[in-house]
């Protein structure tokens, strides 16, 4: 695919888009002085450069990191869904007191953690018993079978 669309940079520092080829005016300075620095295929990709190039330094950092952590979080979501049963019981085993206990708590605060809304941990606990891995030892607090 051609890429038709172009980051450019002014001479002022800022940086907006345009249509490859063509000489438009910064928005910030009025300069016609600016030079093309990246190309892109798709306005909307060019959007997210344009934001992105205009950010202060600390700022593009935080952002940055912030979308890095997202994109890892739903990495490590779409993996766990992948691994069915066998995330759910590493996410029951970290939500495992030293004593060998699990509330529903620890266990919703586990789920949440790891990118899950469903199931609950009322679904997961109950699921727990009927297999044979937890047993109810008080009302909100069970323990491990296996």
């Amino acid at each position: 695919m051609e890429k038709h669309w172009a980051l450019i940079r002014c001479t002022c520092g800022g940086a907006y888009g345009s249509p490859r080829g063509t000489k438009r005016p910064c928005p910030h300075c009025g300069s016609t002085n600016g030079y093309e620095s990246k190309l892109f295929e798709t306005p909307d990709q060019l959007s997210e450069a344009v934001a992105s190039s205009n950010l202060p330094e600390g700022i593009a950092q935080e952002v940055e990191s912030k979308i890095a952590i997202q994109k890892a979080k739903a990495e490590t979501k779409a993996t766990m869904s992948r691994g069915g049963p066998e995330a759910i019981r590493r996410i029951l085993q970290k939500s495992t007191t030293s004593e060998g206990i699990i509330t529903v708590e620890l266990l919703s605060r586990e789920l949440l953690k790891e990118g899950y809304e469903e199931p609950t941990a009322e679904q997961v606990i109950g699921s727990a018993e009927v297999e044979g891995i937890l047993i109810r030892k008080a009302p909100n607090l069970w323990a491990w079978l296996q």
